[in-house]
């Protein structure tokens, strides 16, 4: 049982409240407006303040209840880093702020994380996008995953009959610049299947399932080095101007995927068509039908609805399968529209709050070690751990470690201050560093003692 302080009580600060309360966490929330404090004590049993995540004297008072961790989730990007700081400076042990704008996790200039002493940041929209595009682009793909803030990818494919070389090792592929193969799930040989933690000396055969992970823009091509063909991503329709809806369209401009974004607000139409260059901004109201059909949204590889708004979402998308729109995407905050989802037969739910909901958890429940997946019922974790100072890895080429670790033990990437990096043996990890690891289970209670 942990005692948390959240600052913000909007749609995702009390979804994880009443989610941690119902946990058996002990939850203190700040909050400036009276009636979110109000709605949100006669939903969860959390303990409240009225006041700013700002207030230094506030965060003082609380820490004689001894805080285990300090979550900022207010809609303002600022009010969070500055609340993080505060608390850190003050003596809260870990920090988690919630951010809307992406050039916070950039770390190739600036290193937000520690000029504000944030331990783990969380990007609801971004991660909501980072699904969308993960869903289009999965179809020829066991599992597909984004990791550090989407700089790494983790893909998994089906070596296809064809592949022609089973007989030489890993080590003798020459595969991609940025790419490294993670994991083998092998059903072949007439045997039980098993999950092999890959090493040089081991071969890829025909109908394994190979788990690559690496830089993102490398791994979305790993399909041309395995042989297989993809069903290319013409077009996409995002209606919606929101933070969701911009995101998408930058990650789907930097794969050249055509894209049309619909708002009926004309002055945000002017906006964005200035920060998304090769999108075709279209000012109008999305839930004009005779407009679906004039514009051919029905032939869009796929329609996303993503304005901040559940009964628009779902209203346009409804309209968008009746003028043959095979593939909808839906944006929803409010989890209770499930059922209706369901009736009407739409392929595809995202929602920021679950989103940062499912990463703030997984902090909550390892500190700084985060499980990000679990593969094959359990036989496999990929795992991302922050890198202490005290760590006994710190320094030394990780070709020097390989003999120290476990056979099903792989450091996989390494992210040093925005770099990407696939750990090779000439590799040297440093505090502060976040590392990827794929791993069997029973290794995670050693990571925090190793990193």
């Amino acid at each position: 049982m942990l005692n948390i302080v959240i600052v913000g009580a909007g749609d995702v600060g009390s979804y994880i409240a009443e989610l941690l309360s119902k946990t058996e966490h002990n939850v203190i929330v700040i909050e400036r407006d009276k009636k979110k404090i109000e709605s949100l004590s006669q939903t969860a049993d959390v303990a409240t303040r009225v006041g700013s995540g700002t207030d230094w004297q506030l965060l003082d008072d609380l820490l004689e209840l001894f805080p285990d961790l300090f979550i900022a989730l207010t809609n303002d990007d600022e009010t969070n880093l500055v609340a993080c700081s505060i608390a850190k400076n003050l003596g809260y042990p870990s920090t988690i702020c919630r951010v809307r704008d992406n050039r916070y996790l950039n770390r190739t200039r600036l290193d937000f994380a520690r000029l504000f002493d944030v331990d783990h940041f969380v990007g609801p929209e971004l991660l909501c996008a980072q699904d969308i595009l993960k869903y289009m682009t999965s179809q020829q793909s066991v599992a597909i995953e984004h990791f550090a803030h989407g700089a790494v990818l983790l893909r998994t494919v089906v070596i296809p009959e064809k592949w022609k070389k089973s007989d030489k090792p890993i080590k003798e592929l020459s595969i991609p610049s940025g790419i490294m193969v993670g994991l083998i799930y092998r059903k072949s040989d007439g045997k039980e299947a098993r999950v092999i933690f890959p090493h040089g000396e081991d071969v890829i055969k025909p109908l394994d399932e190979v788990t690559f992970i690496g830089e993102t823009d490398a791994i979305s091509e790993i399909h041309h080095f395995v042989g297989i063909e993809e069903k290319e991503v013409h077009s996409a329709v995002i209606i919606g101007g929101s933070t969701v809806g911009i995101n998408l369209a930058k990650l789907l401009e930097k794969k050249e995927i055509g894209v049309r974004l619909v708002d009926k607000d004309y002055d945000k139409c002017i906006r964005l068509a200035e920060i998304l260059p090769k999108t075709t901004i279209i000012n109008h109201d999305a839930t004009d039908i005779d407009f679906l059909r004039s514009e051919k949204i029905g032939q869009a590889y796929m329609v996303a609805f993503c304005t901040r708004h559940d009964e628009i979402n779902l209203l346009g998308a409804t309209l968008a399968k009746e003028v043959g729109a095979q593939d909808v995407v839906v944006v929803l905050s409010n989890t209770g529209y499930t059922p209706v989802v369901n009736r009407l037969h739409i392929n595809h739910v995202v929602s920021p709050r679950i989103a940062a909901a499912n990463r703030i958890l997984s902090q909550v429940i390892s500190g700084k070690v985060t499980s990000l997946i679990s593969m094959y019922e359990n036989q496999a974790e990929v795992i991302e751990v922050q890198v202490s100072m005290e760590s006994r890895l710190v320094g030394i080429p990780l070709s020097e470690l390989g003999p120290l670790l476990p056979k099903d033990f792989l450091i996989a990437m390494i992210q040093n201050r925005g770099r990407i990096m696939v750990a090779n043996g000439n590799r040297i990890i440093s505090p502060g560093d976040t590392v990827i690891v794929i791993t069997d289970p029973k290794h995670i209670a050693e990571l925090e003692k190793i990193f």
